[in-house]
């Protein structure tokens, strides 16, 4: 069976969607089978080096990438003539000959189901092609079972969906970073409203006032939509950190120091932070949004993601209790191991082999 990957994600992209088709490349480059494997990506890049693999550049022009997307690769694709073609990122693949099968991994629905938490560009462009997406599909990959049953409420689709969950890199030796010398509450990801982030620094600010506690609030990762409030929010506080952007190296030393990691968010498709977080055996406070409550309810403390005393009283319980801190992240450690990307890789291909096989 020939694959193709349209692989963009790992040349524009630093966070989630990134992450999974990243490791899934080299899951399914390592996984011993007679597959063969081909990428299309946008500019040169070392991840893939060695790999069967083709350049179609791009730019931030919607009519650029408009072409690109419907007529340039298509035509490459058409020349290149795989069993299945798999867009990971939600919109597409497009404009293919029928005998080509067309998968897609919807790593979540929320610009259609909370549009006023993304930009008017995302949630335009979900709207125009999700549906089409979806419609076209032979077969949908999704990162939980919140998010297949958010698609099948929300679209019809003769394609089966499959779940195949997602996992963590290996943890690498770093060179060692200066810590931060006093304990913090650590939180990754990007700053937007979907995170809910003025939640978790309002808890904050109020736990400092009652309760004195002496952490410091870390919040790391790169500057997203409709951020400005939040951003000047934390800015006032002498106490909150703002580490913008971060390298793989400083993400493991913010990680291996960390007192508590906290991910307040509204809703997730998967949510891997938190995995990340009890991989280095922290204490992990993660809401119940979207598939959060599946996927973490037996390894962390919950709270509903409006709730901020529930909030509070999380964090409080975890600096004020040595043993509710250590089951803890004993929990959270075991959990971490139950995912692999080898699994991922293993129902990704049982996936394609039974839409190709359905043809044959």
């Amino acid at each position: 069976m020939h694959i193709l990957i349209l692989a963009d994600p790992i040349d524009n992209q630093t966070t989630g969607i990134h992450q999974y088709t990243k490791n899934l490349a080299k899951a399914l480059l390592e996984a011993k089978t007679h597959h063969q494997l081909t990428f299309i990506h946008q500019k040169e890049n070392p991840f893939f080096e060695g790999t069967h693999h083709f350049i179609i550049p791009s730019n931030n022009s919607l009519k650029r990438e408009g072409i690109r997307r419907f007529h340039l690769i298509p035509k490459l694709i058409k020349q290149l003539n795989p069993d299945i073609v798999l867009e990971p990122a939600h919109l597409g693949p497009f404009n293919l000959p029928k005998h080509i099968k067309r998968a897609v991994t919807i790593h979540d629905i929320t610009p259609i189901l909370f549009p006023h938490l993304h930009t008017k560009r995302n949630t335009m462009l979900h709207r125009l092609l999700l549906k089409k997406s979806i419609k076209n599909a032979d077969a949908i990959l999704t990162m939980s079972e919140t998010t297949k049953q958010d698609i099948q409420k929300k679209y019809k689709t003769k394609a089966k969906i499959t779940t195949t969950y997602e996992s963590i890199e290996p943890q690498k030796q770093h060179p060692p970073l200066p810590k931060i010398q006093q304990p913090y509450i650590l939180h990754i990801g990007t700053i937007e409203p979907r995170k809910n982030l003025d939640i978790l620094i309002d808890a904050f600010q109020e736990l400092k006032k009652s309760h004195e506690i002496p952490h410091k609030l870390v919040l790391a990762g790169p500057t997203g939509w409709k951020s400005s409030k939040t951003i000047k929010k934390a800015k006032a506080h002498k106490d909150i950190i703002l580490k913008g952007q971060i390298t793989d190296t400083e993400k493991a030393s913010l990680l291996k120091h960390a007192d508590i990691f906290v991910y307040p968010s509204l809703y997730e498709g998967f949510g891997l932070p938190p995995l990340e977080a009890m991989s280095y055996n922290i204490p992990v406070i993660c809401s119940t949004g979207g598939s959060l409550k599946e996927l973490y309810e037996k390894a962390s403390l919950q709270f509903n993601p409006k709730d901020k005393e529930a909030l509070k009283q999380h964090i409080l319980s975890i600096t004020q209790d040595s043993d509710l801190k250590e089951k803890l992240a004993k929990k959270g450690l075991a959990h971490s191991s139950t995912f692999t990307w080898e699994d991922v890789a293993k129902k990704t291909f049982e996936a394609f082999e039974a839409i190709t096989q359905e043809s044959s």
